[in-house]
């Protein structure tokens, strides 16, 4: 603030002199002569900050903000793919829950989610615990199996009484 304070200043002075030399001056070559002088004179005061700009400096500047700002975009990007991830194994969790519940089951799920190209997660492993009985647990392993994309080696079933 104090810069453009300066050069405000700095310009009025110019100015001030400019208009003292007009008036003060005869007509004719002499006056056209100052004219010219006193614009130049006004030029110089209005490009001076110009000339003191540190173009590297200012260089510098948009490089760290660019890199900043990618930073912030790469921060943001990990934290949606981190919440993506949770709500879909969410979803495939109640999935499960809501198949077990059809087949006349009642169990709890947890999903785990592993990314693949593009930022797209996919169920890769599932751990099912309840009272399920052994044919229920292959209907509901088949069901998850054909549903999610689960492999049934990746499918961990636990009796309600070896849940902690």
């Amino acid at each position: 603030m104090g810069a453009v304070r300066g050069w405000l200043l700095a310009l009025i002075a110019a100015s001030l002199l400019c208009a003292l030399a007009g008036a003060l001056m005869p007509s004719g070559g002499v006056k056209q002569v100052g004219r010219l002088v006193c614009g130049l004179t006004l030029l110089a005061a209005i490009l001076q900050p110009l000339a003191g700009l540190d173009m590297a400096e200012g260089q510098q500047w948009l490089a760290d903000y660019f890199a900043a700002l990618e930073l912030r975009e790469t921060e943001l990007e990990e934290t949606v793919d981190g919440q993506m991830k949770v709500i879909i194994e969410q979803r495939c969790a109640a999935y499960i829950v809501d198949k077990a519940a059809q087949l006349g089951l009642t169990c709890e799920a947890r999903v785990e989610c592993r990314a693949e190209g593009n930022g797209v997660y996919l169920p890769v492993r599932a751990e099912v615990s309840g009272t399920l009985g052994e044919a229920g647990r292959a209907r509901l392993a088949s069901a998850i199996a054909e549903d999610l994309g689960i492999p049934k080696e990746e499918q961990i079933y636990l009796e309600k009484e070896d849940v902690p």
